[in-house]
């Protein structure tokens, strides 16, 4: 589960902003439906949020700062290894402020792990790390596990022990947690963990149909679940055959006497060899004669004949069950696109009335439709805005004054116009067009 991210100094984020998905305690509505008790019985926590603002306000720059984070969680002992030891980190600073380009970039998530929680961060200048730190709760305070400055790593010897003798092995451009967890280190390990579980998907590109094909293969239940939205989308069944590359002709480029077309075609075919069958994803659809009368079930191919918002939803059910099914966070950008307003409201709905395992779902959106009282609690909301220097400002509704911002205001009707910030500011254009 998480609490809360903190990122400062990068792409455009200037100085530190803190997106969190605690609670606030004045919130009452939709208590124990869009909310719950974390297990350390401390908080509150939300089981989403939204994040509206202007194209180019930093909506999509927020989520990029969570991926950046878990791929050098992930992938920096692999990387430093990969090339030669000699890999710098590759981290973009705000570009906009003179400063930025002498400080590190920051980057620190609180979250909960087998119901303990862990507080993990670090900074990165010139591609090594600054400074790396984690913390853990136990009862009622924060205990320190390790904390790093430049070359110096200091442990606490009883509660990571796990990190005892390892400081001196640890690599400028690799960060220390990782190293300590390719050993088996158990609290290392599990922040490991925590990140491997940590999702974030694009709703503007192709996601893998790969999780939803096995899922639907190899799970009754999720077979059911998956079946029950199939309908609603004309589709009766949902599978995979092999389908072996088609040859090219090389008798063609013979008959035209040109040898490069001739090797091409030729290296095409064998490269197709050495790949062996492809898959081919189908989609299953009734078919009727001119009776309205049901003649046979006939095949789509799911690329290349079915609409992008059929594939973009078939693609998401299976990380989606991934995520309910194993309380995941999952972390979507433009999870609207493409997809008509009351599938992205079932989405939604599946987190917040049928999420038994405490899952978590952030996403991205410009769908007004979606931003009502009927749907989220005002914690729930978060906006993204630039201010006069090019800087993302983020903060949540609940941060506005209480008589601005009440429990039964119409929240897509204001941000509409304007009261809470965060949209395009078109008057001067639309003075030049008139």
């Amino acid at each position: 589960m998480l609490i809360q991210f903190n990122v400062g100094n990068v792409l455009s984020f200037n100085k530190t902003v803190s997106f969190s998905m605690v609670g606030a305690n004045p919130v009452k509505e939709f208590e124990n439906i869009n909310s719950f008790i974390d297990p350390t019985h401390k908080f509150k926590l939300l089981k989403t949020a939204s994040i509206y603002g202007a194209n180019a306000s930093g909506k999509s720059n927020l989520i990029k700062a969570m991926s950046s984070m878990k791929n050098l969680v992930l992938n920096s002992f692999r990387d430093a290894l990969l090339d030669k030891k000699e890999r710098l980190i590759n981290v973009q600073k705000f570009m906009l402020n003179t400063e930025c380009d002498k400080k590190p970039s920051f980057f620190e998530i609180l979250f909960i792990q087998k119901k303990k929680r862990y507080r993990y961060g670090f900074e990165v200048s010139n591609g090594i790390i600054i400074s790396e730190w984690l913390f853990f709760v136990k009862t009622t305070r924060e205990i320190e596990l390790f904390v790093r400055e430049g070359n110096s790593i200091k442990i606490h010897k009883n509660s990571f022990k796990e990190g005892v003798g390892l400081e001196g092995k640890t690599l400028a451009n690799v960060l220390f947690l990782t190293v300590v967890a390719q050993l088996n280190g158990e609290k290392s390990s599990t922040v490991i963990d925590w990140f491997k579980k940590f999702k974030i998907l694009s709703g503007l590109n192709k996601l893998h149909h790969n999780i939803t094909l096995s899922e639907y293969k190899n799970n009754a239940k999720f077979k059911k679940w998956a079946q029950s939205i199939f309908t609603s989308l004309d589709i009766i069944d949902f599978n995979s055959v092999k389908a072996t590359p088609q040859v090219i002709d090389i008798k063609v480029a013979e008959k035209e006497k040109n040898q490069k077309i001739h090797k091409l075609f030729s290296a095409i075919n064998e490269l197709q060899k050495d790949q062996g069958d492809a898959e081919q994803v189908l989609t299953w659809h009734n078919k009727y004669d001119g009776n309205k009368i049901l003649k046979e079930q006939i095949p789509f191919d799911f690329y290349s004949q079915e609409s992008e918002g059929t594939k973009k939803i078939i693609n998401y059910l299976g990380p989606i069950y991934d995520t309910l099914s194993k309380g995941f966070v999952s972390v979507v950008d433009e999870l609207d696109s493409r997809l008509h307003p009351l599938l992205t409201i079932m989405i939604i709905n599946f987190f917040h009335e049928h999420n038994v395992n405490n899952a978590q779902l952030i996403f991205a959106s410009h769908d007004t439709n979606l931003l009502k009282k009927d749907y989220f609690r005002r914690d729930q909301i978060w906006f993204t805005e630039k201010n006069d220097f090019k800087e993302t400002e983020l903060y949540s509704l609940i941060e506005y004054n209480e008589e601005h911002v009440r429990n039964d205001a119409s929240f897509d009707k204001n941000y509409l116009k304007g009261r809470y910030g965060a949209i395009p500011f078109l008057d001067n254009i639309l003075t030049e067009f008139n």
